[in-house]
């Protein structure tokens, strides 16, 4: 039986912890987080005010995490970059330049960054590495069904 995505996705995130639980459940809040901004962005949940309440919501969970709160000076602007880089994605993912596209295909995967950034704070540089390259393969794959 092949593993699922989401399979493929709870190793590659057990692998980046290393066994730190609060880094586990600040990746998993991290994830859906992500997913639930990018399901309102792409019109996949309604927006409306609930919606959006929700989403604030979920935020200060996320932000109130024990390894954000313990790691926030690391991960604060890791937040600020990912959201910027996401922002460049949706405004180039449907443009007309078809250069604008592709880099919006390669960079609305920007949230993958945390993921790094927590394999570094849990494991250093080498722990990193180690995680890249199967990650953005992962990534790309879940992104790309051709």
């Amino acid at each position: 039986m092949q593993n699922t995505h989401a399979d493929q996705i709870a190793e590659i995130y057990a692998e980046v912890t290393q066994g730190d639980e609060y880094a586990r459940q600040f990746l998993a809040a991290w994830h859906h987080y992500c997913h639930a901004i990018d399901d309102i962005v792409d019109g996949d949940i309604p927006f409306s005010a609930e919606t959006l309440l929700k989403l604030l919501v979920q935020a200060n969970q996320v932000y109130s995490l024990p390894f954000y709160l313990r790691n926030a000076l690391i991960l604060q602007p890791v937040v600020a970059s990912v959201t910027s880089t996401y922002a460049d994605s949706v405004a180039w993912e449907k443009d007309s330049e078809p250069w604008k596209r592709n880099i919006a295909d390669v960079i609305r995967q920007c949230g993958n960054e945390m993921v790094l950034t927590i394999a570094w704070i849990v494991g250093g540089y080498d722990h990193q590495r180690r995680i890249s390259l199967k990650l953005r393969e992962l990534a790309f794959h879940s992104q790309h069904k051709d």
